[in-house]
C-alpha cells in the first residue's frame, strides 16, 4: 500500500502527464487516486504549500513562459494551451508570476523557471522557499571582513562567520548595517576527492576601505548583472539545498548564461529576523 508521500508523488506525476488536458482539476486527480476532494487538497496543500490548482496554473504558466522563448508560437496560441479563455486573462495571471507581460517577456529573450515540478522527496529542502526570483544590475561592491579556504574542509567557512560576528562592530563605514554577506569564490575552484576547495569570505559591505580593522581583508566585486534568488529562512541553515536547487535544476531549466568573468556567487543574510529567527536571505549569482 502507498503512504501519503507516494500517493502526492503520483498526483504530480499525473499532473506533468494531463498538464495541458482541460479536464485536469481536483475532482479528476481525487477520483484518479480514490481520495474524497476535501482530503486530496488538505493533504497536497499541507505537503506543498499550494493548492492543486494554484500550482496546476502555476505549472502552465512556467511552461507557457518557456514557449514564449524557446517557440515561435504566437501568444494567442499559447495562452490557450494553457487553459485560458482570453490573452487579455492570460495576461493577467502571467504577469502575476513573471512581473512582466507575454509580449515583453519575449522580447527580453531569456527564460527564468517560476515553477519546476516539484519533488515530494525534497520537500523539506530549503529550495522550495525560494519566493522571489529577478534579474538586477549592480554597481561594485567593497567588502570588508574574514577570509579562509576549504582545503582543511568547510569548517574554514563556520570559523570567518565567528570572527566577523566577534568583531563587525569594529567595521565603520557599512553600506547597509542590517545585512552581512558570505561569498563563496571558484576562482581558484580545485576539486578533491574529499570536497571541492575554493576562497570564502564573510564580510560586511562598506563604502570605502577607510580604516579596515586589523586582520580583516578587504574584496572588490564587480559590476555585473545578477540573478538574485530570494527565500526566507534561518541564517545560520546550510545553503547547500538551496545551490543544489539553483545550480542543479533551475539554471539547467533557464536561458541564462554564467558570467565567467566573475567566477563567484555570494548570500546576503539580513541580521533583523521574525519572532521565529527567520529573514529573508538572498543567493547572488553573476550573469551576462
Amino acid at each position: 500500500m502507498k503512504n501519503n508521500y507516494e500517493i502526492i508523488d503520483t498526483v504530480l506525476t499525473l499532473i506533468e502527464e494531463q498538464l495541458y488536458d482541460e479536464s485536469l482539476n481536483l475532482e479528476s486527480l481525487a477520483a484518479s487516486i480514490g481520495y474524497s476532494k476535501y482530503h486530496l487538497h488538505r493533504m497536497f496543500s499541507a505537503v506543498t504549500h499550494y493548492s492543486l490548482h494554484e500550482y496546476i496554473q502555476r505549472r502552465r504558466l512556467n511552461e507557457a513562459g518557456r514557449q514564449l522563448i524557446e517557440s515561435n508560437k504566437t501568444i494567442i496560441e499559447i495562452s490557450q494551451e494553457a487553459g485560458y479563455d482570453t490573452q487579455r486573462t492570460f495576461t493577467r495571471a502571467f504577469k502575476a508570476v513573471f512581473k512582466n507581460s507575454p509580449a515583453a517577456f519575449r522580447k527580453q529573450r531569456e527564460f527564468m523557471p517560476v515553477q519546476l515540478k516539484l519533488n515530494v522527496y525534497e520537500l523539506s529542502n530549503q529550495r522550495e522557499r525560494v519566493m522571489d526570483i529577478r534579474i538586477i544590475e549592480h554597481d561594485e561592491m567593497k567588502l570588508v571582513g574574514f577570509t579562509g579556504n576549504t582545503k582543511h574542509g568547510f569548517n574554514a567557512i563556520g570559523r570567518c562567520w565567528h570572527k566577523l560576528h566577534k568583531y563587525k562592530h569594529k567595521i565603520i563605514n557599512r553600506a547597509e548595517p542590517d545585512f552581512l554577506i558570505g561569498v563563496n569564490d571558484y576562482s581558484a575552484f580545485e576539486k578533491q576527492e574529499q570536497h571541492p576547495i575554493f576562497k570564502v569570505m564573510a564580510a560586511a559591505e562598506t563604502t570605502s576601505f577607510i580604516a579596515v580593522p586589523k586582520g580583516m581583508n578587504h574584496l572588490i566585486l564587480p559590476a555585473s548583472k545578477y540573478v538574485v534568488f530570494t527565500f526566507h529562512g534561518r541564517n545560520e541553515d546550510s545553503m547547500q539545498p538551496v545551490a543544489e536547487y539553483i545550480y542543479g535544476q533551475w539554471f539547467p531549466n533557464s536561458t541564462l548564461i554564467f558570467n565567467e568573468n566573475c567566477c563567484y556567487d555570494f548570500v546576503k543574510y539580513n541580521e533583523q529576523s521574525d519572532d521565529r529567527g527567520e529573514s529573508d536571505i538572498e543567493y547572488w549569482v553573476p550573469i551576462l
